[in-house]
């Protein structure tokens, strides 16, 4: 995709909804949602509390579906099990850890996060530049309005363009998505790939890709997945960027190579940012920096600083270890990059299954594959399976090392 500012691009194909975010032509952002394995991050539910952990200051409960969550607690939570309780999931699971949560109801737009059930207005503890007093006053009436609601405002809301919009979109937001539960079960569901990304990119259209233009997102879908994939990101500067995730930490080292130790410092903050954003790394953050002078140490953070600020999920740069490492910490979040395309099995099924759905003039769609991928789409894939408007013929080989659609014409 070339040229025009910010873009937004989704794509929905069987079994999963996939969306891209452009800034001159550049993708800078991604979400891939799945049919059998929803984002259930900015979902609100009831649970009941099966065990807490006071000294870690957590707590163990499941949706009703049986999907296991971690909530994380306060000193003001006094919880016992077999409480019923109101959470928001915050984070998707990694690792052995299950999806993440945190108590109450919670919606949060770019600016604004919206607390249903309570009251007044609360800043950012890293506000940079408060609303202005009319806007404040204009907040304080939409709550008046619309009682039962109070709002934590973020760090850049005083440079919000239409902050008293915001806020009464999230209440309508709530309004007409969020549903009374007497017992366990789910009272908001996010609204899906979709709602997160209005919610978070309010007043930036949304464009459906069709299948003119369907090949030419694929490509830039599967070269997003590359580029995250890769421990190596090359600089125009000549140097490069390594970047290693471990399950502590996301070590980023920057190597000048055959370039001047100055284009590095002056590049490398602003593709930083972008990676992080790109892949939503989360967690801590540690850049191995070249040793360089005090002004030019300043210079760099300063530009990481403003590099970073375009982030949604509000990077924070902790400063500088005494080995000269610089440490950011990051909110976790919803998966990226690394997760979609670890199970190489479903996205080959669902792969397969688009380039069916994009070729209307097929009569039946014969795909050849591996048993276990068979067996996949007659389970937890069945729905995408499903979602198709044509009989789907699958053929097990032992030879197929991926699925192959077999053309019949109509």
């Amino acid at each position: 995709m070339t040229g025009g500012g910010a873009r937004l691009l989704t794509e929905t194909a069987p079994g999963q909804m996939r969306a891209l975010l452009y800034d001159d032509g550049r993708v800078v952002e991604a979400w891939h949602d799945f049919a059998h394995d929803p984002d259930l991050t900015s979902s609100v539910h009831r649970v009941r509390i099966d065990r807490v952990f006071a000294t870690q200051n957590r707590a163990t409960a499941r949706l009703a579906d049986g999907t296991a969550i971690s909530i994380r607690t306060s000193r003001r939570d006094s919880f016992d099990p077999g409480d019923l309780v109101t959470v928001t999931i915050t984070a998707a699971r990694r690792e052995d850890k299950p999806w993440q949560a945190m108590p109450g109801a919670r919606l949060a737009g770019k600016h604004v996060i919206l607390l249903p059930g309570e009251a007044g207005i609360a800043t950012s503890s890293r506000m940079t530049e408060p609303p202005a007093a009319d806007v404040m006053a204009l907040l304080t009436a939409i709550l008046d309005a619309s009682p039962g609601y109070g709002v934590i405002l973020r760090r850049d809301a005083g440079r919000a363009d239409d902050l008293p919009a915001c806020l009464s979109d999230l209440i309508t937001t709530w309004t007409e998505g969020s549903t009374d539960v007497a017992g366990d079960g789910c009272v908001f569901d996010g609204g899906g790939l979709s709602g997160q990304v209005r919610r978070h990119y309010p007043g930036l259209p949304v464009e459906d890709v069709g299948p003119a233009a369907a090949d030419r997102f694929a490509g830039d879908w599967d070269a997003m997945i590359e580029g995250c994939l890769s421990d190596e990101v090359r600089l125009a500067s000549g140097g490069c960027l390594w970047i290693e995730a471990t399950r502590a930490v996301t070590a980023i080292d920057l190597d000048s190579g055959r370039g001047p130790l100055a284009s590095l410092l002056a590049e490398a903050p602003a593709v930083i940012a972008a990676q992080l954003r790109l892949r939503q790394t989360g967690g801590l953050v540690a850049i191995d920096v070249p040793r360089a002078s005090k002004a030019a140490s300043a210079g760099f953070d300063a530009a990481l600083d403003a590099a970073l600020a375009g982030d949604p999920r509000h990077p924070e740069r902790i400063g500088r270890t005494r080995g000269g490492l610089v440490e950011l910490r990051l909110p976790h979040g919803r998966s990226g990059p690394a997760v979609w395309a670890a199970d190489m099995m479903v996205t080959g099924a669902l792969s397969v299954l688009r380039d069916v759905a994009l070729r209307p003039a097929l009569a039946v769609a014969r795909i050849e594959l591996p048993a276990a991928m068979a067996d996949w789409l007659r389970g937890p894939g069945a729905p995408a399976l499903a979602a198709l408007d044509r009989p789907v013929e699958l053929v097990v080989s032992s030879h197929a090392p991926a699925a192959t659609l077999i053309e019949v014409p109509r």
